[in-house]
């Protein structure tokens, strides 16, 4: 597949073969195109030119979850960031987001207050739990993580009141014109920003939460930082453009899958077409 370039030279790695892990590898391209209610959404997490070409290849550590409430009022999004430092992440990363969903459909479900620290606590035992099985410790299944609540449909003025958890780096970003304006996530900045000081399983209790307003024909993107950091460093318009309108899937895949020096990450997005 042919990656699109948004700003320069692509990278060394992007043209070499893709290869396989030393174990059964998890899917190195997870996509989806979907329609709730009048909320379009597209759905990419593919692994990185630094992971898919090393030999032996490592699994894609980023992961995402779809999801509705059980009376189908809210479309429920989970993004996860599996650490790289981190020998079994791809799994903590997809355990993580698995939960959270969980958590969200029975807590919606039961008319229950949505709790950010409690969510996370519950993905965090699962993680661990998970980490037990595998015979590994807490400290091999390490991920950043967010999980957003969006009603399906909007109020009478048009706005969607959106609530959000997460953890460290994973962010949210509206579309704004030229670019995209962060809502959610911690930003990188200074020597260490790619230093997470605060993670699952071992910070449930730090998960921040807010609750976002989107105005009428909002686009929503809920990313990684191989997606986030690109969008805070330049190629914000490129994506803004491309994501101006829903593409079809195998055009959003691409653009996920874009080709820049020096972007080697794994890289995930979910975007949310409000009204479309």
């Amino acid at each position: 597949m042919e990656f699109p370039r948004p700003f320069g030279a692509g990278a060394r790695q992007s043209r070499e073969p893709w290869r396989l892990p030393d174990e059964p590898a998890i899917s190195g391209i997870a996509a989806d195109a979907v329609r709730v209610g009048s909320l379009t959404v597209r759905a990419a997490s593919l692994v990185g030119p630094g992971h898919r070409c090393a030999e032996p290849a490592q699994h894609r550590q980023d992961a995402y979850r779809l999801g509705r409430d059980p009376g189908k009022r809210h479309l429920l999004v989970a993004v996860a960031d599996g650490m790289s430092d981190s020998s079994r992440s791809h799994l903590g990363a997809n355990v993580a987001v698995t939960a959270l969903i969980g958590r969200l459909r029975a807590d919606l479900g039961r008319g229950a207050p949505l709790d950010g620290p409690a969510l996370f606590l519950d993905a965090a035992r699962q993680m661990s739990g998970m980490a037990v099985q595998q015979k590994v410790t807490e400290n091999d299944v390490r991920a950043a993580a967010l999980a957003v609540v969006v009603p399906v449909e909007p109020a009478a003025d048009g706005s969607r009141r959106v609530w959000a958890a997460w953890i460290a780096d994973v962010g949210a970003w509206v579309r704004a014109e030229p670019g995209w304006a962060r809502l959610v996530g911690d930003d990188k900045r200074g020597f260490d920003g790619d230093v997470l000081t605060e993670f699952l399983p071992f910070h449930p209790d730090r998960a921040r939460t807010a609750e976002l307003t989107l105005e009428k024909g909002a686009v929503l993107a809920l990313a990684t930082d191989g997606i986030g950091d690109v969008l805070a460093d330049g190629a914000a318009p490129w994506f803004a453009d491309r994501w101006a309108a829903p593409p079809h899937i195998a055009s959003f895949v691409a653009d996920v899958g874009y080709d820049a020096s020096g972007r080697l990450d794994d890289r995930t997005a979910v975007v949310i077409w409000c009204d479309r």
